[in-house]
Parts: structure tokens; C-alpha cells; sequence
């Protein structure tokens, strides 16, 4: 009983050698119909930056867990700036919409490892060191 181990799924996702080229393509992806005319109202918003994110996590699960929202960050930005750019002015609805929309996909992503710390599983010091250096 004891000196069985499980047959585990293979990882999924990408191979890491793609997750940059891939996330660049997310991110235009989600920038280019973030200008478009047919994500003016806010909930289309809201579903784009969420399905953008959503799909940053699903397809690159060994990317850090701030790392993919810090760069849906900047997607935003561009997303907001763009339009500066012909002289109109940034809208405080549609960048609620985009935060909203890549807060939603973070959220669960957070609470569970919020829950996993309340259970006690905190890692030990050395280990993901990298995410501790500055």
C-alpha cells in the first residue's frame, strides 16, 4: 500500500520556451480588442481582460502567480494610453472594467493560496528563493 505511487497526469500547459512569445501574443490580442469599437461597453470589457488573464494562467502554469496580473497591468495601461495618443481623454470606466476584469481571473488564484497558508502549508525559506531576492 505504502510503496505504490500514483500515475500523475503529464504537466499541462506550454513548454516554458513559449510562454514569452505566447504571453506577448495575449497581451496584443487583448490590447487590440481592448481599442476596438466593439468593446466599448463595460461588461465586453470586463470579459476580455478576464478571458486574457484566464487564458495567461491556463496555458503558462509555471509562470509566478503576481507576475501575470502585473503584466495584464501594463496591458491596461497601453489600452488606456492608446487613445490618448489621437487626443481623447482616459476613461475611468473602461479602466475599472480592465482591472475588474484581470481582478476577477487573480481573485481565486490568491484566496486559494490564502487558504493554503491558514491550513499551515507555508514553504520553507530556501525554497522559490528567487521570489524573495530584490
Amino acid at each position: 500500500m505504502f510503496g505504490r505511487s500514483l500515475p500523475l497526469a503529464p504537466p499541462a500547459g506550454l513548454p516554458r520556451s513559449l510562454y514569452a512569445p505566447v504571453g506577448a501574443v495575449i497581451g496584443g490580442v487583448m490590447l487590440a480588442l481592448s481599442l476596438r469599437p466593439v468593446a466599448e461597453p463595460f461588461l465586453v470589457r470586463v470579459l476580455v481582460f478576464y478571458a486574457g488573464t484566464t487564458a495567461a494562467y491556463a496555458l503558462m502554469p509555471y509562470v509566478r502567480r503576481g507576475d501575470i496580473p502585473l503584466v495584464a497591468a501594463w496591458v491596461v495601461l497601453l489600452s488606456e494610453l492608446a487613445p490618448c495618443i489621437a487626443g481623447n481623454l482616459i476613461s475611468p470606466i473602461k479602466v475599472t472594467a480592465d482591472v475588474l476584469g484581470v481582478a476577477l481571473a487573480t481573485a481565486p488564484i490568491y484566496v486559494a493560496r490564502l487558504r493554503q497558508v491558514q491550513q499551515g502549508d507555508i514553504r520553507p525559506g530556501g525554497r522559490r528563493a528567487s521570489e524573495t531576492r530584490g
